[in-house]
C-alpha cells in the first residue's frame, strides 16, 4: 500500500497495477469490454451498468416507498428483538410511525428541520426513523457508541431540534443535548435496560398520543429534498453531513433490487424472508440496504441492539435465517467460532458482505467451516459509499468472491487516473472509481468546498482504487482516502491528530492505519513531544480511550519521533508515514 500510494503523489506518473499488465486483457478491449465502453464528449471512456438504465423511479417519498405494497403483509413481523423478543407488526409500526409523525409536528418540530436518531438496533428504529421522514422531517442518524463530545459536535453541525435515543444511553445523549440547547427535547425509548431518566420524554408516549392529534398535514415537497442526514469523512478530513434525498435513497433502492433481484424475494403468502440485523441501522449499509430495501419487501428484521457472538448465536438458533447481511469481521467470526452449527444455515439463500474488502481465501474458509452446498448458499459482495447512499458496484453470481462485482443497475463508473484525471485505459488498469447516477448526494451539509472536491460534473470520486477484467467485474486493490477503516467503521485520521494536540506535552502529531487481522486496520499514532514532556505511550492511548468510541482508539499504538513528514504547504504526509516507520 505504501507505495503505491507513494507513487499517486509522484506528480505525472500514471497509475497502474503493474501485476495485472495482461497483454490479453487488453486485445479484448477492442472487442468484449469495448461494446460496454461509452465515449464522453470529453474522451471519458464510461462504463454503464451491463445491467442497463433505470427510465424511471417511483417519485415517492422514502416512506411512501417502504409503505407501497404493505396491505400484502401488513399482519406479518416487522420486528423483532433478538435479546428480549419484544415485536411489532408491519401494521404497528406504519401506525407508529405516524403517530410519531404527528407528535414530533405537534411538538413544534416542523418540516425540514432536523432530529437526530442515536438509537442502537431496536424495533423500535424504524418507528423512529420512519415517522421523522413522514413529517417531512431530515433524520441526522448518530452513532450510538459515541462520546458526548462526538454526539455535541454532530448535533451543533446538523442543527438538530431534538433528538431520539435509548435508556441505556440517555444519560450520555442528555449531556451533549443539554450543552448544545438547554432546552432541546430528549426522547427515550424504554429498551428494557435502564429506567427512563427524568426530565426526557417517552418513546411510547409519541405512538400513544400521535393518535389522538391531527393528521400529517399536506405539504409541498420535493423529490429532490434532503430527507437523511448520515456524517461521513469522505475521502479525507473531519466527519460531514451527506445529504442524502428521497430520490437518492429510493433510486438506490430500486437499482440494488433490480440487479440482484434474486436475492430479494417479497413476503408472499405465509412466506417471509428473516434477516438478522446486527450492522447499525445509523450506518447507511444498515440503513439503506437492510431496513428501507427489505421492509419495503415485507421482511421480517430480528434486531440486536449490540454483536456478541451469544445473541448472535442465539438468532441463528431461534430464527430461520434466510439471508446474511454483514462486513468482513463478521464474516470471519463465523468461519472461527466454535458456537455455531452448520444447521444454524439449512434456510440461507444468500450471504452479502460490504463496507471493507474481503478476499477469497475469507470465503472459503467460511463455506469449509459450514460444508454448505455453494450452489445453494450464494457469497456476493457490494461497494459504496454514505455518499452515493450507497451501492453502486454488486457482485450477484457468487461466483468471485474478491471482486465487488459490475455497476449496480443505472450507475455509470469511470476509472480516472488521480494525477493526470484522465480515463485509463482498460481492463488491467487501475485508476480511482467515479460514479455517476441518481444516487450521488446532492452535496456535504453547510461545506460547498468539499462538495466541489468531491463532486465534479456529476461524477463523485470515491477515493478508492480499482481496475476491472474483461467481463467488467471490478476490483478494489488500495485507497487514496486517508481514512482508516476498522471493522468497516470509517476513523478519519485528522479528528484523532486534533485530539491528541489537546494533550498539553504533544506538539504535534500524525495518525494513519495499519493492518490488523481482527480489525482490518487500526490506528496508530505519531507523536512529537514538547520539550522535557516525560509521557509513555500508553498515556496517550488511555488519553484518547476515554474521549472516543471504541474503534477509534488507538489500538495501533503510539510512537514518538522527532519530526512529521510534511509537503510544502505544511500538510502531513502520511504516506511518507507508513514509508518510513511501517
Amino acid at each position: 500500500m505504501a507505495i503505491f500510494i507513494r507513487r499517486v503523489l509522484q506528480a505525472g506518473m500514471k497509475i497502474e497495477n503493474t501485476s495485472m499488465k495482461n497483454p490479453k486483457l487488453h486485445s479484448r478491449f477492442s472487442s468484449a469490454v469495448q461494446r460496454k465502453v461509452i465515449e464522453g464528449t470529453n474522451g471519458e471512456k464510461i462504463l454503464r451498468s451491463p445491467y442497463g438504465a433505470i427510465i424511471t423511479y417511483p417519485e415517492m417519498s422514502i416512506s411512501e416507498y417502504v409503505w407501497a405494497t404493505l396491505d400484502n403483509y401488513s399482519n406479518m413481523d416487522a420486528a423483532v428483538c433478538g435479546v428480549t423478543g419484544r415485536k411489532y407488526t408491519y401494521g404497528q409500526v406504519r401506525d407508529g410511525a405516524n403517530n410519531v409523525a404527528r407528535s414530533l409536528l405537534n411538538m413544534g418540530v416542523q418540516a425540514g428541520e432536523v432530529v437526530a436518531v442515536a438509537l442502537p438496533n431496536l424495533p423500535e428504529s424504524p418507528i423512529a426513523f420512519l415517522g421523522c421522514i413522514e413529517a417531512g422531517i431530515i433524520v441526522t442518524t448518530v452513532n450510538h457508541m459515541y462520546t458526548a463530545d462526538e454526539i455535541l459536535r454532530q448535533l451543533v453541525s446538523s442543527g438538530a431540534k431534538a433528538i431520539i435515543t435509548a435508556a441505556e444511553i440517555a444519560s450520555t445523549v442528555m449531556s451533549a443535548a443539554s450543552k448544545h440547547k438547554p432546552d432541546m427535547k430528549v426522547i427515550v425509548v424504554d429498551d428494557s435496560t435502564k429506567p427512563l431518566p427524568e426530565g426526557v420524554i417517552p418513546f411510547a408516549d409519541l405512538i400513544a398520543k400521535g393518535e389522538s392529534l391531527p393528521p400529517v398535514p399536506e405539504r409541498q415537497w420535493s423529490p429532490d429534498d434532503v430527507a437523511v442526514l448520515p456524517y461521513s469523512s469522505g475521502t479525507t478530513g473531519l466527519p460531514k453531513g451527506v445529504m442524502l434525498t428521497h430520490r437518492n435513497l429510493v433510486s438506490n433502492v430500486e437499482m440494488i433490487k433490480q440487479t440482484g433481484n434474486e436475492l430479494f424475494t417479497p413476503a408472499h403468502g405465509s412466506y417471509q424472508e428473516n434477516i438478522p440485523v446486527v450492522l447499525p441501522l445509523y450506518h447507511i449499509y444498515g440503513m439503506s440496504t437492510i431496513m428501507l430495501a427489505r421492509m419495503s419487501i415485507g421482511s421480517k428484521l430480528i434486531t440486536l441492539p449490540k454483536f456478541t457472538p451469544e445473541s448472535c448465536v442465539k438468532v441463528l438458533d431461534e430464527h430461520k435465517v434466510t439471508s446474511l447481511v454483514l462486513v468482513p469481521p463478521m464474516v470471519m467470526f463465523l468461519s472461527i467460532t466454535k458456537l455455531t452449527q452448520s444447521k444454524y444455515l439449512d434456510n440461507v439463500s444468500n450471504i452479502i458482505s460490504g463496507a471493507a474488502p474481503l478476499s477469497e481465501t475469507d470465503v472459503e474458509k467460511f463455506y469449509n467451516k459450514y460444508k454448505v452446498d455453494r450452489n445453494k448458499v450464494k457469497f456476493c459482495q457490494g461497494y459504496g459509499l454514505t455518499e452515493c447512499s450507497p451501492v453502486a458496484l454488486f457482485e450477484t453470481t457468487g461466483t468471485k468472491y474478491s471482486s465487488i462485482g459490475k455497476p449496480v443497475k443505472g450507475c455509470d463508473v469511470r476509472l480516472v487516473d488521480p494525477v493526470t484525471r484522465k480515463d485509463v485505459d482498460g481492463p488491467g488498469c487501475t485508476g480511482e472509481i467515479w460514479i455517476r447516477g441518481p444516487h450521488v448526494m446532492k452535496g456535504y451539509l453547510n461545506n460547498q468546498k468539499a462538495t466541489d472536491e468531491t463532486i465534479i460534473n456529476g461524477w463523485l470520486l470515491t477515493g478508492d482504487i480499482a481496475y476491472y477484467d474483461d467481463n467488467l467485474d471490478f476490483y478494489v486493490t488500495d485507497r487514496l482516502k486517508e481514512l482508516i477503516k476498522v471493522k468497516g467503521f470509517q476513523v478519519a485520521p485528522a479528528e484523532l491528530e486534533a485530539l491528541l494536540r489537546t494533550h498539553p506535552d504533544v506538539e504535534e502529531a500524525g495518525v494513519i492505519g495499519i493492518p490488523d487481522e481482527r480489525y482490518g486496520e487500526v490506528p496508530r499514532a505519531f507523536v512529537v513531544l514538547k520539550n522535557a514532556a516525560k509521557l509513555q505511550p500508553e498515556d496517550l492511548q488511555n488519553f484518547v480511550k476515554g474521549k472516543v468510541t471504541e474503534f477509534k482508539e488507538l489500538r495501533g499504538g503510539v510512537k514518538f519521533i522527532d519530526s512529521l513528514p510534511k509537503n510544502p504547504s505544511g500538510k502531513i504526509l502520511r504516506a511518507q508515514l507508513k514509508k518510513n516507520y511501517c
